[in-house]
């Protein structure tokens, strides 16, 4: 666990201000690639769950796995939070809190994913575009 909070805390990325990019974050286990519209409010298109070898899929039908729904996010320049819920958007299902940080040329982005009856992961979105 120390050293992925070290690989976030040293990896370098970038999160420049793009009208779409692609956000993915991996851990032990586990990885979340996220399709994001970035505007006056977050806006996530696509939203794929890898956990071991299950998969759930907010666009099952071009990317399969069990369907999710992207409950709630929000994003500034210091921190992203998104809810996925399960597809009738009965209940909360997994949490992602990422911490941004900015220091020169330097900048990492991680933090910790969390999904009901699976866990809780340390995650490195040092890819944010």
């Amino acid at each position: 666990m120390k050293r992925a909070l070290l690989a976030a805390t040293l990896a370098s990325a970038a999160w420049p201000a793009q009208a779409t990019g692609e956000l993915s974050c991996g851990g032990e286990g586990v990885g979340i690639d996220l399709l994001v519209g970035h505007v006056d409010v977050l806006s996530i298109a696509r939203a794929v769950i890898t956990i071991g070898d299950q998969t759930w899929s907010s666009t099952p039908e071009s990317y399969p796995g069990t369907p999710i729904t992207v409950g709630q996010g929000f994003e500034d320049d210091r921190m992203m939070a998104v809810d996925f819920t399960d597809e009738n958007v009965n209940e909360i299902i997994a949490r992602l809190r990422i911490v941004k940080a900015e220091e020169g040329d330097s900048r990492v982005a991680g933090g910790v994913f969390t999904f009901k009856g699976k866990g809780a992961f340390v995650v490195d979105c040092s890819d944010i575009q």
